[in-house]
C-alpha cells in the first residue's frame, strides 16, 4: 500500500452512480433480548463477521423458506416420509 495517493487522476463521473432501490439498506431499530444478542455477537465474532450481517443473513434466509423451525409438525412429517 502506497503511503500517498495522488487523487488529481481520478475522474468525476458524468452523472450520480445509479443504485437500486431494493438494494439500498435501510436502518431500522429493532429490540432484542440482551442474551440473544450475545448470542449473536458471539457467532458473528466465530464467523468473522460483523454481527448486524449475520442478523441480516439469518433474516434473508427466513425470508426465503431456508430456516426450518425444528419443533415444526410439518418437518417431523417431512422426516419421517425421507427415512
Amino acid at each position: 500500500m502506497k503511503k500517498e495517493y495522488d487523487l488529481k487522476k481520478l475522474k468525476k463521473r458524468p452523472q450520480k452512480a445509479k443504485a437500486s432501490a431494493e438494494a439500498a439498506k435501510t436502518p431500522i431499530s429493532i429490540r432484542l433480548d440482551g442474551s440473544m444478542l450475545s448470542s449473536l455477537k458471539t457467532e458473528a465474532e466465530r464467523l468473522g463477521i460483523p454481527y448486524q450481517s449475520l442478523v441480516g443473513s439469518v433474516l434473508h434466509r427466513y425470508v426465503l423458506g431456508e430456516l426450518v423451525d425444528r419443533k415444526s409438525p410439518e418437518l417431523a412429517k417431512l422426516l419421517k416420509s425421507v427415512s
